[in-house]
């Protein structure tokens, strides 16, 4: 990702200024379109949950999103992961974003909006223009899946990636056998499997990690 020169105020102003864009309530006109609860395995071992909601109004549609994970050593914290995301988005391109995660005490920060330059980025230590129409990883709605690059909400990376249709296959869903389209995902230490229904809607979500453990989705 390209770097520029900035001033640490002047990043925290423009980072401030993107948050509170994007922090504005949902009105009263917006509509719940979806919401997804997942709870969260490693390996076989729930560690916590991970919640999206999406909502229309008109044209535009908001993103709200909370994750939260502890993995624990004989019950001994080992890893602690908090995320908290709010993405707009207006004919599936981003038109704002204002994510935080603390991930073991690492905290990293993305706050960015479009402009008519591009879409300007603000991250931890870094502000770049990208593309005026970009995506990140929606999982949420199956069409993200088009794009050679997405960023990445809790660094702020910009990234190749390549998908893979591995075809229909059945998976289980809240006690249920269902036929399910089958995509992976791969960009640079990234392996994620992704499921959809025949309708498009999103139903599992499973990733390697870079130890080989394995993080499932599991909806609710």
């Amino acid at each position: 990702m390209k770097r520029l020169s900035c001033s640490t105020p002047v990043r925290l102003a423009a980072g401030l200024v993107y948050s509170l864009t994007a922090l504005l309530p949902v009105t009263a006109n917006a509509t719940v379109e979806h919401e997804w609860h997942f709870k969260v395995y490693l390996d076989n071992k729930a560690i916590g949950h991970h919640y999206f909601r999406v909502t229309r109004e008109g044209k535009q549609e908001r993103l709200d999103t909370r994750a939260d994970f502890d993995v624990t050593l004989l019950k001994i914290p080992f890893f602690t992961y908090r995320h908290e995301n709010i993405e707009l988005w207006y004919d599936q391109c981003l038109t704002s974003i204002a994510s935080t995660t603390n991930q073991n005490g690492e905290l990293f920060s993305v706050q960015g909006a479009a402009k008519e330059q591009g879409f300007h980025l603000v991250t931890n230590d870094s502000e770049t223009t990208l593309p005026a129409c970009i995506s990140t990883f929606a999982y949420w709605d199956k069409s993200f899946l088009q794009n050679d690059r997405l960023l990445n909400s809790q660094t702020g990376e910009y990234l190749e990636v390549d998908v893979e249709d591995l075809g229909e296959k059945s998976i289980r869903v809240r006690n249920s056998n269902v036929s399910a389209n089958h995509y992976k995902l791969t960009a640079e230490a990234l392996d994620i499997d992704l499921w959809y229904s025949g309708d498009d809607q999103w139903l599992a979500l499973q990733s390697t990690t870079s130890k080989g453990r394995v993080l499932r989705y599991v909806i609710e």
